[in-house]
């Protein structure tokens, strides 16, 4: 039987108008004097999340791997390393922060198409398995390894050529992009390998892209791969592990979109597991902390410029950027929708410099009142994340909500904070 997530109203609900995550009235929180804009966390959500990855690995050997590109925030990376979760890192401070955050590296790992040597040290001196990218990747690592006087454990990227159907900036399995091996490079990279005696292929690697509305593709790469399983396994590598990446979307119009689960991922995958007696790892990031976050911005005015409407708000871009960057839809509503007016379309803008910053489009609201609060959901992943500076808008706040107490996991950043970072120092050539 699937699992089925339960609906996000269960966490977020309304009572009388107001808002509620959990049970924390969000109102309060902006009448209590809390600085907006900030970000707020569902530990709940987290919990239900997680448990749909459990479930959909119960009685397989896997690895659920939390992509901690996704959201960083410490808070939430110690209670997915206590629910059991491996860690995916890009950067050597990914990789310090994963193992201050309790995640074991033998469930780690590390990948991206231009690793330097210090995300490599860190790596090697972990002990976490390395994903490679490219020719001059594996040459880098091997030479890192071999001064290391160790043994990399690595995983080969493969690009499949498969179109996953989702927006180019965040699709990695076509040649297009910039990511993996294409067969042909495998195959000419396979008499290298057999020379390279400070690296181990232990398995392959495929990530097509994110938010993926269908397991279809990820079904196809699968049995890709297993061709290229036989082959390396006939090179004399010990071949043991499948890494299918994550990518799964979440329903960012709130109930209007059907979406793939976990189990229908690890169902897609699960023959070519059993057919060639493979690990699975999956890197899940949006799915799993995607919808337990959500943006809060308190309205600055309502504005009318003859041709449209506009609430103008102290989020904005610089918080959330991927409204702007891939005409991103995430869901917009008031905080407490029984002290606002009549209901009329707006966009919902930041007050950052650039036409470009805006938050929704042509959104149907209740006229609010300049100093209501607004919330944008689903932000929990690549949101604080992707934040900015722009504009000297210092980041924010973020906090983490368990049922009705609430706890501070990042105090906002401060003029003080920056302005360590400035110096005047010569340097000598």
């Amino acid at each position: 039987m699937l699992y089925t997530r339960p609906v996000s109203s269960a966490v977020f609900h309304r009572e009388n108008g107001a808002l509620y995550l959990e049970r924390v009235r969000l109102s309060s929180l902006l009448s209590s004097g809390l600085e907006t804009p900030f970000f707020i966390y569902s530990t709940a959500q987290l919990v239900s999340d997680w448990q749909a990855y459990a479930q959909a690995v119960r009685g397989i050997d896997a690895v659920v791997g939390y992509a901690i590109k996704a959201n960083s925030n410490p808070a939430i990376l110690r209670l997915l390393a206590g629910f059991g979760a491996g860690a995916v890192v890009v950067s050597d401070h990914e990789v310090r922060l994963a193992l201050e955050s309790g995640f074991s590296p033998a469930r780690m790992l590390l990948h991206g198409n231009g690793k330097r040597s210090r995300d490599i040290d860190a790596a090697l001196q972990a002990g976490i398995i390395l994903s490679v990218d490219s020719e001059f990747d594996l040459e880098q690592i091997a030479a890192r390894a071999l001064a290391h006087k160790t043994k990399a454990k690595l995983l080969l990227r493969v690009n499949p050529d498969i179109d996953p159907q989702v927006h180019p900036y965040i699709s990695t399995g076509l040649l297009d992009s910039k990511f993996g091996f294409s067969e042909a490079a495998v195959e000419r990279t396979r008499q290298r390998l057999q020379s390279l005696p400070s690296v181990e292929v232990r398995g392959l690697h495929c990530h097509l892209g994110s938010t993926l509305k269908t397991v279809q593709p990820v079904r196809d790469a699968a049995r890709l791969l297993a061709t290229l399983v036989l082959a390396l396994r006939s090179d004399g590598h010990p071949i043991d592990i499948l890494d299918m990446g994550g990518g799964l979307g979440i329903d960012y119009s709130r109930g209007l979109e059907q979406l793939p689960i976990p189990d229908e991922l690890t169902l897609a995958v699960s023959p070519v597991l059993r057919e060639l007696g493979l690990r699975l790892f999956l890197e899940p990031g949006r799915s799993l902390v995607g919808r337990a976050g959500a943006l809060i911005g308190r309205v600055l005015g309502v504005k009318d410029n003859g041709r449209k409407h506009f609430i103008v708000t102290d989020a904005s871009m610089a918080q959330l950027i991927r409204p702007c960057l891939y005409g991103a839809y995430h869901h917009i509503d008031l905080l407490d929708e029984s002290v606002a007016g009549p209901s009329l379309i707006f966009d919902v803008v930041g007050p950052i410099c650039e036409s470009g910053d805006f938050l929704g489009q042509s959104r149907q609201l209740p006229t609010p009142r300049a100093g209501d609060g607004l919330i944008v959901y689903d932000a929990g992943a690549y949101g604080f994340a992707m934040a900015s500076r722009y504009n000297l808008h210092l980041g924010c706040a973020e906090y983490l909500v368990d049922g009705q107490s609430i706890r501070r996991v990042r105090r906002a950043e401060t003029f003080d904070d920056l302005s360590r970072t400035f110096s005047d120092e010569p340097i000598s050539l």
